[in-house]
């Protein structure tokens, strides 16, 4: 009874529903921070003494020293997390492997909204392990996975159909990213943009806002609802100038083409890991070593790294010169792609937040010289946050989205113009091609969630004036039996419309008079249907098909609407041989576009 009442309208179904998956959502968020956190302060650190940096919005400070640790056993912490993550996920859910955002996608389009109910837990555990161990991931790829998981739980408790099963799958991508980011609005948006590489799921943006503002309450009410970075207060940050756009132009070229590199690393790394002759759940250890081999001389690269990203923001870059931020740039792609690529669990959007600001922060150095002269208004943080947004809102395929959630979680709301700009370049550098998330669709007509709405029966493409015999459309009503038979044989024709004078007055199949006798005597008039069923030219064969079959008629005069005039006539076979033309047409199109890939 429960259940009839939450789905009985669209409101209440959504209000309901939303606000559910958002306490899962916010809950999980929170559930994740503080057991990455734990398993943060049991492996990384227990094992090596190593404290990476924090955001001020999850309690770091503008200062920060490496202080003494144990490099040396770096390897082991990113080894043994690689290892018990693997163990456990292959073991129990192999889906929960991976950056769990695409793995949310893929349920969405090709899984009818369906996610295991053992798959948020795993992926909470096994990315906790993760990037507690120094693992080089994000922590909103997980629990996306996890609302969205809630939300197809939902979906079984409540009987919804599959239209909305993915619907709450979708809502619960946006209300895990926006309640971990602590950015309610850009993550309900991107809940629709993120589905597809250049269209949007508009059916799931209220939802996802019930969502997201639920999570976020939650989330937020333990961080005192701040924006995840601080930026500087002695220096204001704003647009004041407009050929600094100039400025924003290369950035947005430079974070495209770093895209680009991230998504082949990332991509290429994983396919070498697919070909690797060991068992899978060993796999991430392998790239847990690599990773920790790496941070053994460049720490940086451990764990989420938000820490760094708040350090630029400040223009704290005394444990951060420019060789570094080159290097580190680089090697953050290598590691994230090893610690993910490899089967590890946890997400891409936080390592690729910092890869932007890193490029961002090599940008303002490089040009510090020139900008003290032609931009002197412009600031560190300013070229960081918009390099940090147009790296990632390219290669998400979610421009829009991202620019929303960058200006949330920096609250540096006046950067909008420059975001647009950057954001926009980056996007179309890096093209459709090139995407973070390998599991979008280009858009709701590639989609098999959407299958239904797009595909049409192969004759509604045909029209009636395609499928239409032309040859012969008339004949006088005092014509013989014989002089007609002979006449639609030879055209190959359904029927004939029969006239007297210019004027229809009927018609007569040619079945009838192939199947019944013909006397001398006996004229067309004698044997015509007195009602003639027409068609426009315009209509498709699909229609004249159905009204053919319904009405127990042999044919239909095609009439054009413009000319006023019957123009042909169609029957059965006719459709049927313009049928077989179109199959063989669009066969010949598909071998020539095959050859063309070749």
């Amino acid at each position: 009874m429960f259940r009839n009442y939450v789905v009985s309208g669209y409101v209440k179904k959504w209000t309901i529903i939303g606000v559910l998956i958002g306490v899962i959502a916010g809950t999980g968020s929170l559930l994740l921070y503080y057991t990455i956190s734990f398993c943060t302060t049991f492996l990384l650190t227990g094992i090596t003494g190593f404290v990476p940096p924090s955001p001020i919005g999850e309690g770091g400070t503008a200062a920060y020293t490496f202080g003494h640790y144990r490099f040396w056993l770096i390897p082991v912490s990113t080894t043994l997390g690689g290892f018990l993550s693997g163990l456990l996920v292959y073991k129990l859910a192999p889906e929960a492997e991976g950056h769990g955002t695409d793995a949310a996608i893929e349920a969405f389009h090709f899984r009818g909204g369906y996610i295991r109910k053992r798959v948020p837990a795993v992926k909470l555990v096994s990315s906790a392990i993760t990037i507690g161990s120094g693992g080089s991931a994000g922590r909103e790829g997980p629990v996306a996975q996890i609302a969205a998981g809630f939300g197809s739980f939902v979906s079984d408790i409540f009987k919804l159909n599959e239209k909305d099963r993915r619907i709450a799958v979708a809502a619960g991508i946006g209300a895990g990213i926006g309640s971990i980011f602590m950015a309610p609005f850009g993550g309900a948006l991107l809940s629709t943009e993120v589905l597809y590489r250049r269209d949007f799921e508009v059916d799931a943006l209220i939802p996802s806002i019930i969502a997201s503002v639920t999570g976020y309450a939650i989330f937020g009410y333990f961080f005192h609802y701040s924006p995840l970075f601080s930026l500087p207060s002695s220096t204001p940050i704003a647009f004041y100038h407009p050929q600094s756009l100039v400025l924003y132009v290369l950035v947005g070229l430079v974070a495209g083409l770093a895209g680009i590199l991230y998504v082949v690393a990332f991509y290429g790394i994983r396919r070498q890991f697919v070909k690797l002759a060991i068992p899978n759940y060993l796999k991430p250890a392998v790239g847990g070593l690599i990773v920790g081999l790496i941070a053994m001389a460049f720490p940086e690269v451990l764990g989420l790294g938000y820490g760094w990203v708040q350090l630029i923001l400040l223009n704290n870059l005394t444990l951060l010169p420019l060789w570094i931020l080159i290097l580190i740039l680089f090697l953050k792609i290598i590691a994230t792609s090893f610690t993910i690529g490899s089967g590890g669990s946890g997400g891409v959007f936080a390592p690729g937040i910092v890869m932007g600001t890193f490029v961002g922060a090599v940008i303002a150095v490089v040009f510090h010289d020139y900008l003290s002269t032609a931009f002197p208004y412009l600031s560190t943080a300013e070229i960081a946050i918009v390099a940090m947004i147009a790296f990632f809102g390219g290669i998400s395929k979610a421009p829009i989205s991202i620019i929303i959630m960058g200006t949330e979680m920096t609250g540096g709301y006046a950067l909008f113009l420059p975001l647009m700009l950057a954001t926009t370049i980056s996007y179309f550098v890096s093209g459709s091609k090139y995407s973070i998330y390998s599991m979008q669709v280009l858009d709701k007509a590639h989609s098999p969630a959407h299958a239904a709405e797009f595909e049409k029966p192969i004759m509604d493409h045909i029209t009636a004036r395609e499928s239409m015999n032309p040859a012969i459309t008339s004949i006088d009503g005092g014509m013989s039996l014989d002089d007609a038979y002979r006449l639609l044989l030879e055209t190959k024709s359904a029927g004939v419309v029969v006239t007297e004078g210019d004027a229809p007055v009927g018609y007569v199949a040619f079945a009838e008079l192939a199947g019944g006798e013909r006397p001398e005597g006996v004229r067309l008039r004698d044997r015509m249907k007195l009602k003639v069923e027409t068609i426009s030219s315009e209509e498709s064969a699909h229609k004249a098909f159905n009204m053919l079959t319904s009405r127990k008629i042999e044919m239909l005069a095609v009439f054009d609407g413009k000319r006023k005039e019957t123009i042909g006539v169609l029957g059965l076979p006719e459709i049927a041989k313009a049928y077989n033309e179109k199959i063989r047409r669009l066969q010949e199109i598909a071998g020539e576009e095959e050859q063309g890939r070749d």
